[in-house]
């Protein structure tokens, strides 16, 4: 397994936002022109929420408050969300451009607005058809998308294709797919086209975190760590039959033994699984064992439970190890730091509005991100799939919080230390609140959606043949 090539594989495992690729070689949109291509934009509305509601109540009101971003955020000629918004009085501001990821979880979010009786489904298959002709009038590097793509002009902002995000674009459509089968064709051609073995690997068998256009070459860097968000991608990629099984095994649970820069040194054993040698291996603190992600953000652990319900379908797995990591880092936030809140991970920083930063737990991962105090209130509802109680509670802690919501329902991120808000929503984190909510609400509708596909259902012992404890 610890080959010489592993060995040169550097892990870069977080998704980086549309203002960290500005699109700073061609000159900017005017503001006025990037407000009316908007379906609407009213950044002098506030909102409250009603805390004496039951809990259902509750996330009902946040989610039909989510949702306006998409109401509202959406270029009215190419279908697409916009990245993220700033609400600061005068110096409101709109970023006219998305991310592959944007467009995929839209997607889900436009499903799940049916499912609250928000839109028709008239108009939530006008709006998945909108996407679609867009999605054909972008350039694309064979088959799979640019990471960020300006919503007027629909320009490239950087020729860089990412696996992890087409892969969540690809969960986008296999959503949208089973939502609407009057869709299905248009959809499964673009599907045929994003062959994940153009990402692929098969020296190392795990994935390039893309490949650059300009410059034709892949990435130097590889997803290698299974407890990260990449897994989407690794797992539709092999759904379509465009990465071999052993893929899935040669990603690592913990890495390498013999890289003594990680965190701690991992324990476990060799098991053969899947006809591959795979090292089952956990890290430990206060006597908890775990299997990390790269930074310790939950983001990472929760995220795919978005679409896999990995809490049903990996009891021994992947849903065990994101319960462990989400009672260590509620434990690290409340006990340990003595935090009003928790939930660390990437989100736009509170004391910038330039700025976007990972954060977590250090110790829940094999590098770790730092953990400054900043708070990202889209976590909790990704952990209503795994502990409501302690998520809802969460929620209505952060409710509590001056500054911390809306018009669009929660602001990214809060400095827990100086309590100072973020003023910037972001797409990408409404859209993950906002199908979560659906989820939990709704009997796990977007991952029911997700795992009828077929090709999905396919391949679903890779999740139940995981055990880690």
């Amino acid at each position: 397994m610890n080959s010489n090539p592993l060995k040169k594989c550097f892990l870069f495992l977080a998704f980086l936002p549309a203002w960290a690729h500005a699109l700073a070689a061609k000159p900017p949109i005017p503001e006025a022109q990037q407000q009316a291509r908007l379906l609407a934009f009213k950044p002098e509305d506030s909102k409250s929420l009603d805390l004496s509601l039951p809990d259902n109540a509750l996330l009902e009101a946040i989610a039909k408050d989510t949702w306006v971003y998409f109401r509202d955020l959406v270029d009215r000629e190419n279908g697409i969300p916009i990245d993220n918004v700033l609400v600061a009085g005068a110096q409101s501001r709109v970023g006219s451009f998305t991310s592959t990821t944007n467009i995929g979880l839209y997607l889900m979010s436009v499903a799940g607005a049916v499912e609250f009786g928000l839109i028709s489904p008239g108009e939530a298959q006008a709006r998945i058809r909108l996407v679609l002709l867009t999605l054909n009038k972008l350039d694309h590097w064979r088959g799979q998308y640019f990471n960020y793509y300006e919503t007027i002009t629909l320009d490239v902002s950087r020729r860089f294709a990412s696996s992890v995000d087409n892969g969540w674009l690809a969960a986008g459509l296999i959503v949208a797919r089973q939502s609407f089968p009057t869709l299905a064709q248009d959809i499964d051609r673009i599907l045929e086209e994003m062959d994940f073995s153009r990402f692929y690997d098969p020296e190392i068998g795990q994935l390039w975190g893309g490949f650059d256009a300009a410059q034709n070459k892949p990435s130097t860097n590889h997803y290698g760590l299974l407890c990260t968000e990449p897994r989407i991608a690794s797992y539709i990629g092999i759904a379509k039959g465009d990465l071999p099984r052993e893929h899935w095994y040669r990603l690592f649970r913990v890495l390498p033994d013999e890289w003594d820069w990680q965190n701690q040194k991992p324990q476990g054993q060799l098991r053969t699984i899947g006809g591959q040698d795979v090292f089952y291996g956990t890290y430990s603190h206060n006597g908890i064992r775990y299997v990390p992600s790269w930074g310790g953000s939950l983001f990472e652990f929760l995220m795919p439970n978005l679409v896999l319900d990995e809490q049903q379908l990996s009891k021994r797995g992947l849903g065990a190890n994101n319960l462990i990591a989400l009672n260590a880092q509620i434990h690290y936030a409340l006990q340990e730091r003595r935090y009003p809140a928790w939930g660390m991970s990437p989100c736009a920083t509170p004391d910038s509005q330039q700025g976007y930063k990972e954060y977590g737990v250090p110790y829940l991962g094999a590098k770790g991100y730092p953990d400054e105090g900043v708070v990202t209130p889209h976590v909790s509802f990704l952990a209503l799939m795994v502990d409501a109680p302690q998520a809802i509670e969460n929620i209505r802690r952060l409710a509590r919080m001056k500054g911390l919501y809306g018009p669009y329902g929660f602001y990214d991120s809060v400095n827990v230390r100086t309590g100072r808000a973020s003023a910037r929503f972001l797409a990408l984190d409404q859209s993950m609140t906002f199908i979560s909510i659906v989820n939990y609400l709704k009997n796990g509708a977007i991952q029911k959606r997700f795992l009828s596909y077929p090709p999905i259902q396919e391949q679903l012992d890779l999740l139940r043949d995981e055990v880690f404890f």
